[in-house]
């Protein structure tokens, strides 16, 4: 059981069993595979801020979130609902105080999660966002970003870093195939993005792999400097984070992400040659 105190259920299959919140969110909290001990996605319970519409709680493992990133869009996740259409659970929030309403529809399928995200906008102007999926893994992994292969004169690789990241934080390392971000906890914040043309992501966690797939939309514009996809770590958690396209939407519009988990068990050891090896498998 993951570590809220939250009412909270979970689906499983002979694989995985992923747990989620029924009263707020939403938020998938667990995930589990068979045969391993412990959570994979960080718990977070003691982790909250204020924000111009109340307290906010973290709450850790899985979240939606709407980039570029605005204090205002942070609300309380009161007033979720729970349906379930033959194998998949939907979680879907209240309209927030932001006049946002998100939703996460999860389904299971072997070792794969498959998620679908939808926000919608209840605003009376138009608004400009991105969805935005933030998976907290726990700490002791190590994040891997593959770099574009691609050959050619124009620039095809793009790093980008927060005003807190250091350049000489020993969790980041460059190559030119791959960049990795090891999960170790520090005072300090580490962020970095990039605009990927692999369409996965991925994060060793000793005996397993966690692996998030996405459709690599390179095309129209993306926030945060054109980054699809983003690592954070700091103290509790490092995060797996993946941005759909700029979109505008007016009232009632929606906007759509999808994600797929791959989780499998190994011998994962934090290293550039198990980095390399895994972009070899994952990039054919």
């Amino acid at each position: 059981m993951s570590g809220s105190k939250l009412p909270c259920s979970s689906i499983e299959n002979g694989t995985l069993r992923l747990e989620y919140l029924t009263t707020t969110g939403p938020r998938i909290v667990g995930l589990y595979l068979h045969g391993m001990e412990g959570n994979l996605l960080a718990e977070t319970p003691d982790v909250h801020w204020e924000t111009p519409h109340g307290e906010y709680y973290l709450r850790g493992g899985h979240r939606l979130w709407t980039a570029p990133e605005d204090p205002s869009h942070t609300c309380p996740e009161d007033g979720l609902q729970v349906f379930k259409d033959k194998d998949t659970v939907i979680l879907r929030g209240s309209v927030d105080a932001a006049g946002l309403e998100k939703e996460i529809a999860v389904r299971l399928d072997g070792n794969r999660v498959h998620l679908l995200h939808r926000i919608t906008w209840h605003g009376d102007s138009p608004l400009e966002l991105a969805p935005w999926g933030v998976t907290q893994l726990r700490l002791g992994g190590m994040a891997i970003l593959p770099l574009s292969d691609r050959g050619g004169l124009l620039p095809n690789r793009n790093l980008v870093l927060w005003p807190y990241s250091r350049l000489t934080d020993d969790r980041l390392e460059l190559h030119d195939d791959v960049v990795l971000i090891h999960g170790r906890g520090r005072e300090h914040a580490f962020k970095i993005g990039n605009l990927n043309s692999h369409g996965w992501i991925a994060c060793t966690l000793g005996s397993v792999l966690f692996v998030k797939r996405f459709t690599a939309n390179e095309t129209g514009r993306h926030p945060d400097l054109d980054c699809n996809v983003e690592v954070y770590v700091k103290d509790v958690c490092i995060e797996l984070e993946t941005l759909g396209k700029l979109v505008t939407l007016s009232r009632d519009e929606s906007v759509m992400h999808d994600e797929t988990w791959e989780v499998s068990a190994g011998n994962f050891p934090p290293t550039l040659e198990t980095a390399r090896k895994i972009n070899r498998q994952l990039s054919q």
